[in-house]
């Protein structure tokens, strides 16, 4: 069961409210194995000017919850109570009443597993005692978090979020039972001589201040780590656990990845605009996922990819050609958008691909780079989702489509012909709009299975009698286009 409140200054009222219907919910309470409750305070609530009557009738609705289920809660959310103003209080008597009523909030619950005390503006948790029963601690969101110290943490905590705060260091010692810190969007400058739990497995410093990680021990057991948007002018030295699965590291001001020892074991790697070059790069020999996006990358073979790769990005790069590129064996998913393909002619995509997007961004500068037509190309078989929007693909003609696709996307091309086309009994979703001198389609088959057609505005009145008759029948999802402007 799930108990969920919105409270503001006028809430006294929707509080005796919720006392009551507790009470004559009794029997469903017994019946339930867990509780949680979501208490969401209004931006407009100041907690410290709040009504009386309030005050009073909100720890009243927390007595009645103890005193019919108060064994079953393992879940609190109480977030947005303490506004701005919280930040400024240095008063000692101030600061102990804070952490009381803090405490209040938590104490009662004596089988809690999970809390969330996020976007409340402390800047410090003074004295407050959490229950050794929580698992899952959240105390991210406000923005004001100077420290770890102070309060006691809970020995059994396995999860902590102290994301979106004003943390500079992590001179805290952790419980060994910690297996993931969330710590993004603080102000940590350095890891050095942090101790972390050797068991910890998943930790995320992204958005901080760190620009170095050459003397940094990461946990042994860590398998998922981002370390994304820091100011890392250099990875030499970096030494990455080898236990590791899940590794992003984009988002740098690094010129290169030379030297760097990826761990065998990572699966997913993110290295988006994070090297200047490419020069002296290794890829692990199993990852499975590659970003390599916005790196200035000239051509795909010197990178040496691995045939394990399932998903791989290469967008917004400076890639010319993909003739005689050799694709991984494995690869399920290429995404090459904004690079400086002007034809897939002579390409062989490998047999396994299944999505392959090349839209381009159309508020970017016209570099006139781009894919001006699909004649003699050879899709692989297994395609189901191909996306070439914002080309300057004039026509489409006397084209097979693979059987296996379901997603076609060619909006605001320059295509004026579309006849002769073929698709197999699993397309579902066809966009041909912003192609405004498209005036028919001409023996073309749409496959009943179609259920979103996106048209030019040009091509409404022209449209054939079955399509019509399906949109008429709201079969299908009919929608028209304007020209693109800018």
């Amino acid at each position: 069961m799930h108990l969920c409140l919105y409270l503001d200054s006028a809430s006294t009222t929707q509080l005796k409210n919720a006392v009551a219907s507790l009470r004559s919910g009794i029997k469903s309470l017994h019946l339930c194995e867990k509780i949680s409750f979501h208490i969401l305070f209004s931006p407009n609530l100041k907690w410290s000017d709040a009504p009386k009557s309030m005050i009073e009738s909100y720890y009243q609705f927390m007595d009645t919850l103890k005193e019919l289920a108060g064994s079953k809660v393992y879940q609190c959310s109480i977030i947005h109570k303490f506004d701005s103003s919280t930040v400024y209080i240095t008063e000692i008597d101030a600061l102990v009443a804070l952490g009381k009523d803090i405490t209040e909030d938590i104490s009662r619950w004596y089988h809690l597993r999970v809390l969330d005390y996020s976007h409340n503006f402390l800047r410090l948790l003074p004295g407050v005692k959490f229950l050794d029963s929580l698992e899952i601690l959240n105390i991210g969101g406000g923005g004001s978090l100077e420290t770890l110290a102070g309060f006691k943490m809970p020995s059994n905590l396995r999860v902590l979020d102290v994301s979106n705060n004003q943390l500079k260091s992590l001179d805290y010692v952790f419980s060994p039972s910690l297996r993931r810190l969330d710590v993004l969007n603080n102000s940590i400058y350095s890891l050095d001589y942090v101790k972390l739990p050797q068991q910890l497995a998943v930790l995320d410093l992204s958005h901080n201040r760190i620009d170095n990680i050459k003397y940094v021990n990461f946990p042994r057991d860590l398998t998922h780590l981002s370390i994304s948007f820091n100011p890392m002018e250099s990875m030499k030295g970096a030494r990455f656990p080898e236990k590791l699965e899940y590794l992003d590291i984009s988002c740098i001001p690094n010129e290169s990845m030379a030297g760097i020892k990826f761990p065998d074991s990572i699966l997913c790697l993110n290295l988006q605009l994070s090297m200047t070059n490419t020069r002296g790069l290794k890829l692990p020999p199993f990852v499975q996922e590659l970003n390599m996006a916005c790196n200035e990358l000239n051509s795909i073979n010197p990178l040496k990819l691995p045939n394990s790769i399932q998903k791989l990005y290469l967008a917004n790069n400076n890639i010319k050609t993909l003739s005689k590129v050799t694709f991984p064996t494995a690869l399920k998913e290429l995404y090459l958008g904004n690079n400086l393909i002007t034809t897939l002619k002579n390409v062989l995509f490998p047999p396994t691909l299944e999505v392959l997007d090349m839209e381009m961004n159309p508020e970017l500068e016209d570099n006139e780079k781009d894919i001006s037509s699909l004649k003699d190309v050879i899709f692989p078989p297994n395609l189901r989702v191909l996306r070439l929007g914002y080309h300057s693909i004039k026509a489409i003609e006397s084209i097979e489509f693979p059987f296996s696709l379901e997603e076609l996307s060619l909006q605001y091309n320059d295509i004026r012909m579309f006849r002769n086309v073929r698709f197999g009994s699993k397309l579902r979703y066809l966009d041909l709009s912003g192609n405004q001198e498209l005036m028919s389609v001409d023996n073309v088959l749409f496959p009943e299975t179609l259920l979103e057609m996106k048209i030019p505005s040009t091509l409404l009145s022209n449209l054939p009698a079955d399509i019509v008759k399906r949109a008429n029948n709201r079969e299908l999802i009919l929608t028209k286009s304007l020209p693109y402007t800018i």
